[in-house]
């Protein structure tokens, strides 16, 4: 049996051409094209240049041609920044002359409303026509800093980093290299994909998962359309690589900017933030954690734990990282005796040797940056080292006017001999395997900073945003020691049984299809008379439930047609007359009163992309105000089942409490899995709600269902 050709990824392609034609620059250097030509022609490519124009001759010294006949050869890769309506006709252009992989900046396409739809629709066809993958159209561009390749409208002057980006919007991939270069973050790899039309980010996210130079990937979404595929390939790549994503379609407002700026349809907050931690993507909630996380990440191993070590020289910082390690779920333990004894001569007499360990204020450094940090990374007791404060020449420099007329030494040899040896401190994560984030007020002005950054050792400019940093690295410490659990990209259909009607189905039919796929549900029977009600009662024994099932009806409580704690005939009798009055001749059905002081919801809604999600919430006639839910992707594995109520605001309600027994887990998995399953046998069920699913004595049953068939 032969095995299927896997195709190679055509990013691979597009990031590493041996030459490159550009259509749509000129000899105006305040045009896009020619900026973007004037990058790549001084970013050290090795490739061949040429350039595409219907009448110049020469463009920015280079040979230009106006037919594709005349190449010095078939390109491997165009870069296209031509007028909107032309680009489809410049792209059959190329392609007839054999050109199969294009970066698109050109933008009026699908962002634009019907008639952009319809262009870009006219650019795909020609390029299916001659099997060309393209990038874009309406990106920024891409950025290779291993090979010189730079296509974007910022010159990139930093030595090559290990920090891959991804991102639907072309700011974050150009406008923000100056800022980059100050903090010392180093791209390996950027990747504009703007409308993602042909090449997605999900083709992004497999090719720099598996490229050599790239330890970490940094993503900004504002929609994904291939959501399935994006829960498959991040699984892969998270195992291997940290995956960090600002999402910022969630709310009305992102969602509309989204569509107008790259045609993308956002989904629910809480949908991306179940989808995320299906796949091991962490999620950033600014701009800046985006980068700050993919710094560290790139740089610097994950933590075997959470036991954390501050060493500073100020009390104040220590105190904050110490609370925000205590909020994000790192802990700082005490030091033993015997490791603070060894640190003591390094320290004033006033200064602390428990952790944190705090220097107070000193301008002696080797106890610092020398001897201190080695002791802690070399014991057993901490995962990972703080610092906040290591500095030389800045704060000499903030008092040097001060001093000068007392001292015989100007300013620059001053500075040169305060400037520390850090290549000990800064070698030795990689030679103990544990991370290092530290924090600094002096950020631009001191050579100890300046120092951290040239050697990507990741510097934060306040106590807080280190932390963050280092528990990013423990959280992916966590996410690579995840079970493997299989998720397939296509639902399996092919042995899907018989279609279920469509419309409300009454609850008594609910209930047994989610029956069958493993929910629990209570003694109930359903009946049409009221002797057939009352005898109904006296088998499943007082307190009974009475409900009616009019045909169509999905929220029965707010009908009338629910009695609850109904404790002898009598009382059927009564309940069954009222629900005569509001429905008359509806089928009833009769279950057992379940009692429980916890009520949780599951459902499962579906969404274009992710096809069914299933919902794990807190449930009850509260459920629309608390609004505590979370999402997975069906079909949900073992792991995320079981660890889906800790995503939860409210996951206290889950163990122990007041004297009440955990949840049993098992079976709350068991039904998660259940409706997940239920929901890929049927795509014709378009919801699902189980609510409210009543905790007793632990155990979770369904005492109300409702299932929509389109």
């Amino acid at each position: 049996m032969s095995q299927e050709t896997v195709k190679p990824n055509p990013v691979h392609a597009i990031m590493h051409p041996r030459s490159v034609v550009v259509a749509g620059a000129s000899n105006n250097f305040m045009k896009m094209g020619a900026i973007q030509a004037l990058n790549l022609l001084n970013s050290n490519f090795a490739g061949e240049v040429f350039f595409y124009h219907p009448k110049d001759k020469i463009v920015l010294g280079r040979p230009a041609f106006a037919d594709p006949a005349d190449f010095p050869t078939v390109p491997d890769l165009a870069l296209l920044v031509t007028p909107t309506r032309v680009t489809p006709k410049v792209l059959d252009e190329l392609g007839g002359a054999g050109l199969r992989y294009a970066v698109i900046v050109t933008a009026g396409f699908r962002e634009m409303g019907p008639e952009g739809a319809r262009l870009e629709q006219e650019l795909l066809a020609v390029a299916a026509r001659h099997g060309i993958r393209f990038i874009g159209p309406n990106c920024i561009g891409i950025l290779n800093a291993h090979n010189g390749l730079n296509l974007t409208v910022a010159p990139y002057r930093q030595a090559p980093g290990h920090l891959g980006l991804i991102s639907q919007s072309g700011t974050y991939v150009a406008q923000t290299i100056p800022l980059l270069h100050e903090r010392g973050i180093r791209f390996s790899q950027a990747l504009s994909v703007g409308n993602a039309a042909n090449i997605d980010e999900v083709d992004c996210l497999e090719y720099l998962g598996d490229d050599p130079d790239t330890k970490a990937i940094i993503m900004y979404i504002e929609g994904i359309r291939r959501g399935r595929k994006f829960i498959e390939v991040a699984r892969r790549v998270t195992r291997r690589k940290p995956v960090v994503a600002l999402y910022v379609g969630g709310s009305a407002s992102g969602a509309r900017s989204g569509l107008s700026h790259t045609g993308s349809m956002g989904g629910p907050d809480v949908l991306y933030n179940g989808i995320f931690a299906q796949a091991g993507v962490m999620r950033a909630a600014t701009v800046t954690e985006m980068f700050d996380w993919g710094h560290a990440l790139a740089n610097m191993p994950a933590p075997r734990g959470k036991r954390m070590a501050i060493i500073t020289h100020s009390g104040g910082p220590a105190t904050s990282m110490a609370d925000t390690c205590e909020k994000l779920g790192l802990t700082i333990p005490e030091l033993s005796e015997d490791l603070q004894a060894k640190i003591r001569p390094h320290i004033e007499p006033t200064a602390s040797a428990k952790n944190p360990v705090d220097l107070t204020f000193t301008m002696e450094s080797d106890g610092f940056v020398q001897h201190i940090p080695e002791m802690i990374f070399a014991s057993d007791e901490v995962d990972g080292i703080l610092m906040h404060g290591v500095m030389d020449t800045g704060f000499a420099d903030m008092f040097f006017d001060h001093i000068k007329d007392l001292v015989n030494i100007d300013h620059e040899t001053l500075l040169s001999t305060l400037k520390m040896d850090l290549s000990k401190l800064l070698a030795l994560p990689q030679q103990y395997g544990k991370p290092l984030v530290a924090s600094t007020f002096l950020f631009t002005t001191d050579h100890a900073a300046q120092t951290f950054r040239a050697n990507s050792t990741p510097l934060y400019t306040s106590p807080e945003a280190a932390v963050k940093a280092m528990a990013a690295l423990a959280r992916f410490g966590e996410i690579r020691q995840r079970p493997v659990e299989d998720f397939p990209a296509e639902i399996d259909e092919a042995s899907a049984p018989q279609p279920l009607s469509a419309g409300v189905m009454d609850e008594f039919a609910a209930k047994r299809l989610l029956a069958e796929y493993g929910v629990p549900i209570a003694d109930e029977e359903l009946t049409h008379s009221l002797e057939e009600t009352l005898a109904a009662a006296e088998r499943i024994g007082y307190p009974v439930v009475l409900k009616g099932l009019p045909p169509d009806v999905a929220h029965k409580t707010e009908a009338g047609l629910v009695h609850l704690g109904l404790t002898d005939a009598s009382a059927v009798q009564r309940a069954w007359e009222a629900i005569e009055a509001v429905a008359p001749g509806c089928p009833r059905l009769v279950a057992r009163m379940m009692k429980g002081q916890r009520e949780l919801v599951v459902g499962m809604s579906r969404f274009p992309g992710f096809g069914p999600c299933v919902m794990l919430g807190v449930g009850g006639v509260f459920t629309e105000a608390i609004k505590d839910v979370s999402f997975r992707c069906a079909p949900v594995g073992d792991h995320d089942a079981t660890t889906m109520p800790d995503s939860l605001r409210l996951n206290k309600l889950f163990g122990e409490l007041r004297g009440l027994p955990a949840v049993d887990r098992e079976t709350l998995a068991q039904i998660i899995q259940g409706v997940g399953r239920l929901a890929l046998a049927h795509p014709e069920i378009a919801e699902i709600d189980i609510n409210p699913l009543i905790v007793v004595d632990g155990r979770p049953i369904a005492v109300d269902a409702l299932i929509i068939v389109k």
